[in-house]
């Protein structure tokens, strides 16, 4: 009984980091139907001049725009946002993290005028986001480049932009802006192949779905996925970030799961409402209390305080070192 309360103590298991539980299965998001249905956002900087891009990608095609800011507020965005749209259309469904920018009123009413989605994707969980998570490393190691040849990267951006939006994707075998626009954009490299116009949406699907599902078969074998058991209802500790040195892994306050939609769960502790990936969850081990221990707990007698003080006056005195003073021999008179 004693190892069981152990166990089941909510403390020791917020403050143990012990085996964290097997990652989930991959969840992959399915493709669009369409090209500029559903776009991603996010922002790359800020750069030491204090500029910072605003990164848009098509979730279909993989076409990119970027815009440079000097600020990050929410008008600035919109602003950027609404000369992108005016390029390429309304999307459906704009994704994006949980930023200032786009937790503001100013956005909300922005895509309520518009028309589309704004859907923003689990905090703490930028692979939801893959897409534009991915561009962006690859799009910042061209700017370091840039840098370190003492070139203008602003102009060296464009030029990057232009050759990555005319190169087939490794996932589709079709350009971005092919896919997107239906044709080929000019660029300064020689053009070997002509390749048909029509019909590229079929097969970016079939390339698009194989390819996950081999990246799925691949991880969830090298990460030896399972499913875990968090569902609505259980109760679980939340992973925390490490302040100190004395911070405990997970919060040792215990939420109860309240919803759950793919990998993205959602969990209450009152007023508050946390929603986080799988990962960040693990399930509290408890035991019901039996019939047997509430009774053996209730026949165990409490010490009254008389029987308190007579245990204090047996205590043997404490032990001092003592030694034989011998007073000294003084003048009389």
């Amino acid at each position: 009984m004693v190892q069981e309360r152990i166990k089941n103590c909510i403390p020791c298991q917020a403050a143990t980091q012990g085996t964290m539980p097997k990652p989930e299965p991959l969840n992959m998001t399915p493709l669009p139907k369409a090209p500029w249905c559903e776009i991603a956002i996010d922002f790359v900087g800020p750069f030491p001049s204090g500029e910072v891009l605003l990164v848009v990608i098509d979730e279909f095609s993989r076409f990119p725009e970027v815009e440079i800011l000097h600020t990050t507020t929410a008008n600035a965005v919109i602003l950027k946002l609404d000369c992108i749209f005016s390029r390429q259309g309304i999307p459906k469904v704009v994704k994006s993290d949980n930023g200032l920018p786009f937790n503001s009123n100013e956005f909300a009413n922005f895509a309520s005028f518009l028309g589309f989605e704004h859907r923003k994707v689990t905090p703490y969980w930028p692979q939801i986001n893959g897409k534009v998570e991915r561009f962006m490393r690859t799009l910042e190691k061209a700017i370091r480049t840039t840098h370190l040849e003492k070139k203008n990267w602003k102009q060296e951006m464009n030029a990057f932009l232009r050759q990555y939006r005319a190169t087939p994707h490794s996932t589709t075998d079709v350009s971005p802006s092919q896919a997107l626009n239906g044709r080929k954009i000019q660029t300064l490299l020689p053009q070997l192949t002509e390749v048909n116009q029509s019909d590229i949406y079929n097969p970016i699907h079939e390339k698009d779905s194989e390819k996950k599902r081999k990246m799925k078969e691949h991880a969830d074998q090298r990460r030896r996925s399972e499913t875990s058991g968090i569902k609505v209802g259980v109760v679980v500790l939340i992973r925390q970030p490490k302040t100190n040195k004395l911070s405990t892994p997970f919060n040792p306050y215990p939420y109860k799961v309240v919803a759950r939609k793919g990998s993205k769960v959602t969990a209450e502790h009152c007023p508050h409402k946390v929603t986080r990936n799988v990962s960040f969850f693990k399930r509290i081990q408890t035991t019901p209390v039996t019939e047997n221990e509430t009774d053996d707990e209730a026949d165990d007698p409490i010490p009254s305080a008389q029987h308190h003080q007579e245990q204090i006056a047996v205590l043997p005195p404490l032990r001092r070192s003592q030694r034989q003073r011998q007073p000294p021999n003084r003048l009389t008179y």
